[in-house]
């Protein structure tokens, strides 16, 4: 985990489900929550609160912050509960739940925010898992390593997007020393040299100066024609899922006891 204010920091439970999914927390003063977001990626917002305060949710959504908001509570009750979701909280918890659930319910915020309702991701012949964290193109298992699994997950999460370097060493790495800067291009040429093994030519496509982003096209089965009956077998539809997984990069802010109210 980073912390980016040294504030305070997570729950118990909350930094549990951090080392447990492998995910990232920036940690940061409910002052400064919708600068840091407009400013930066995250993924989800997770407030911490003493009891039910809806003027942080109400602050974000009136700056336009469009991203899924989960509430911790110390002392927890139904009508706070209500109070938070009626004023555009996605999830509300209490700080104690079993990491193991809170890692559960992170991932299913997440995914319903994609509008997906898989945690397994498929792009054409290119496959993700979440459980055995396993990547597959059509049935041949990709032999990637921990990071390189990460990083492609990443990609494939946010195919539409050119991601910078900054962001998946951030991504990778928060909570670690964070290697050199070239680490991301060696990992990058890694992947490609093990997924052109497997028959895909180019799987990402390098922005110079900006990132990287997953060559989508790349992975769609090819057309075939069949010439007697001039009939094509066409690339079968694709379902893309989105899997919430190592890589959640989440902003954890902290009202202070003294600003939340019952």
């Amino acid at each position: 985990m980073a912390e980016s204010s040294g504030f305070s920091r997570p729950s118990v439970e909350l930094a549990k489900a951090a080392i447990a999914g492998s995910l990232s927390i920036i940690v940061n003063d409910s002052s400064g929550v919708v600068e840091t977001l407009r400013r930066s990626h995250f993924d989800v917002v997770v407030l911490q609160q003493a009891a039910s305060d809806t003027r942080m949710i109400r602050q974000l959504r009136k700056g336009k912050i469009a991203l899924p908001v989960v509430v911790f509570r110390k002392m927890a009750s139904v009508e706070g509960e209500v109070e938070l979701l009626s004023a555009g909280a996605d999830d509300c918890l209490s700080e104690d739940t079993d990491h193991t659930v809170i890692l559960a319910r992170l991932r299913a915020v997440m995914r319903r925010a994609g509008g997906h309702d898989s945690p397994t991701l498929q792009i054409g012949r290119l496959s993700v898992g979440v459980e055995r964290r396993e990547v597959h193109i059509d049935n041949t298992v990709v032999p990637l390593t921990r990071k390189e699994y990460d990083l492609l997950a990443l990609l494939a999460m946010r195919k539409n997007q050119v991601l910078s370097k900054e962001v998946l060493l951030d991504s990778l790495y928060s909570g670690e020393d964070e290697p050199f800067g070239k680490v991301i291009d060696v990992m990058i040429c890694k992947i490609r040299k093990k997924i052109r093994a497997l028959g895909i030519a180019e799987p990402f496509t390098t922005q110079w100066g900006i990132g990287y982003r997953l060559n989508e096209a790349a992975f769609m089965p090819v057309t075939l024609t069949l010439p007697k009956e001039d009939l094509q077998v066409r690339s079968v539809s694709k379902e893309t899922c989105l899997p919430v997984m190592g890589g959640i990069h989440m902003l954890n802010a902290i009202l202070p006891p003294e600003r939340a109210r019952g």
